[in-house]
């Protein structure tokens, strides 16, 4: 290849990468998740505000897990107790090598939310992510 060739050919991926730069990840409305012991797969997920959700969820970990998210504004300290029980938007419980597919209504409140596991020890063990309730 000559060096025409080549510069054309370095503009054409450095405009490709900008591009994909750029663009901005969509609110979905089906969302995938692997749990496995302690942690989340993928552990941000990005919604649109009212919308039916519907979460396909795999527990490939050896032991119960849930799914929490907990409300707008507020966050689980050191440890996930009692006293964030009030502060739960969602939750199900999903038991070890089980799949389920479950559906729940996002949030209206554009902003991000804490979801977690509710077992004693599994948040504490980094097993937290977040979810993200934006306009598409």
């Amino acid at each position: 290849m000559n060096k025409v060739g080549l510069v054309l050919l370095a503009l054409v991926l450095a405009m490709i990468s900008l591009t994909a730069c750029g663009r901005r990840q969509a609110p979905a409305t089906v969302i995938d998740v692997v749990m496995t012991d302690y942690k989340y797969e993928p552990n941000t997920f990005i919604i649109p505000p009212g919308k039916e959700i519907t979460l396909n969820i795999t527990n490939k970990g050896a032991i119960e897990h849930e799914f929490v998210i907990m409300k707008y504004g507020t966050n689980v300290g050191e440890n996930f107790g009692d006293e964030d029980e009030e502060n739960i938007y969602w939750e199900i419980e999903v038991k070890p090598g089980e799949t389920t597919t479950v559906t729940f209504t996002a949030p209206e409140q554009i902003g991000q939310y804490q979801f977690l596991c509710g077992i004693e020890g599994h948040f504490t063990a980094g097993m937290s992510g977040t979810l993200q309730v934006a306009q598409p």
